[in-house]
């Protein structure tokens, strides 16, 4: 259970996603879920591309189990697509999906 520390970010992302989605007076979680999202994708694009930034966000520590993330990042994905945030789920379609490449790339 250690893991949890390490995933309380993408819990509190799904929980302000919910939130954005499912109730109508959250104009600034709204913003608040645009740049996270594109924070994300940025960062996640930098490491697609840049090994030195790959080694910079390694983590030494205890990982959460990657059925943590499919889980997070899909309901995240599910939760957008619901709420009709097609460019948003789009952008976390990208995330999840270079994070499991690099997942994929570590395990070889």
């Amino acid at each position: 259970m250690q893991w949890l520390k390490h995933v309380t970010v993408d819990l509190i992302a799904t929980i302000v996603i919910a939130l954005v989605v499912f109730f109508e007076e959250t104009v600034v979680l709204e913003y608040v879920l645009y740049t996270y999202t594109v924070l994300m994708v940025l960062a996640r694009s930098f490491t697609l591309f840049s090994s030195d930034f790959r080694q910079i966000t390694r983590k030494k520590v205890s990982q959460a189990p990657d059925w943590m993330y499919h889980l997070l990042y899909a309901l995240n994905v599910i939760f957008l697509a619901y709420g009709t945030y097609f460019i948003t789920a789009a952008a976390w379609v990208f995330i999840w999906g270079v994070a499991a490449y690099i997942s994929h790339r570590k395990q070889l």
